[in-house]
């Protein structure tokens, strides 16, 4: 999956009781071990991100608040610039 055009993912999750929010570069989420490519059969430049109840916790450095989102999104995009492709 080519990312280098996108520099910075936003995920928000939602529960009754919960909102949560990550902000990684796309340089993040393409490395991460919990990436695949390949979403579904045939489909060409997706992938997913397994995010699930045993591994949620791998993602705590990428949590923000809301009023953090802004500066969150500005760092990230930062790190994305900063790599050499």
């Amino acid at each position: 999956m080519n990312l280098i055009w996108r520099s910075v993912f936003v995920w928000i999750a939602v529960w009754r009781d919960l909102i949560r929010y990550w902000v990684l570069s796309s340089h993040e989420v393409e490395t991460n071990s919990y990436f695949s490519t390949g979403q579904h059969r045939g489909n060409v430049g997706e992938g997913q991100l397994h995010v699930r109840h045993d591994n949620i916790h791998e993602f705590k450095k990428y949590e923000c608040e809301p009023e953090e989102l802004k500066e969150a999104i500005i760092n990230a995009k930062s790190r994305h610039l900063n790599i050499v492709y």
